[in-house]
């Protein structure tokens, strides 16, 4: 997926949290989106996703030089974040059946527990799952599902070193052919993989 961002900006309670964002990012793109905690990385994500509405300006997303509405957007469109809460009264097979109905995976449940390292836990609910197990489920529907564009916000939280190195395999595997948006700190580890960097405290009004 393509995307254009132009003027984009969103106030909170009076305040902006980031005025003017300007920025082309072409199909297949890895980008890092940079800044401080609470410098609005978030924000922008959810307003790409389409979760929150700008207060001002215009997102154009294309595909194959095609304009997708906005209205239509979030089919192509996978976001992960600590804000995205899992289905937790589902066993992780019932999960990822019923996320394939929504979007489509591009892996069989079997060959998806296998890759996740799910098979001896797939009858066991979501809710009992640790905080690591989670977000390596997370990541295993971001970047398995069909879509063109994902957009991770702290990918490695809650993750150890070795779930860190599957995380990248994932990456390799599995995105070539996306656009991919990562907000993070840390992006020595989270965002390797990025070619390019947009840092939201250069849109921070003053």
């Amino acid at each position: 997926m393509e995307l254009t961002l132009e003027k984009l900006s969103k106030k909170y309670e009076g305040n902006w949290i980031f005025r003017n964002v300007n920025l082309s990012v072409p199909a297949h793109s890895k980008i890092l989106i940079t800044g401080k905690n609470g410098s609005g990385k978030s924000t922008l994500a959810k307003a790409i996703a389409g979760l929150i509405l700008p207060s001002e300006g215009t997102i154009t997303y294309k595909k194959n030089g095609i304009v997708v509405s906005s209205e239509q957007a979030y089919r192509e469109i996978q976001l992960l974040g600590p804000y995205i809460d899992l289905v937790e009264d589902f066993t992780i097979q019932e999960f990822l059946t019923f996320h394939h109905r929504f979007k489509p995976l591009s892996l069989s449940i079997k060959e998806l527990l296998e890759l996740g390292y799910f098979e001896a836990h797939k009858d066991k609910y979501i809710r009992n799952f640790s905080s690591g197990m989670k977000q390596r489920l997370k990541l295993l529907i971001s970047f398995l599902s069909s879509t063109s564009l994902v957009i991770v916000d702290e990918p490695t939280a809650n993750l150890d070193d070795k779930t860190i190195e599957w995380y990248h395999e994932l990456v390799r595997k599995y995105s070539a052919e996306k656009t991919i948006m990562v907000c993070s700190n840390n992006p020595s580890i989270d965002a390797a993989f990025c070619t390019s960097v947009l840092n939201i405290e250069d849109f921070i009004s003053q």
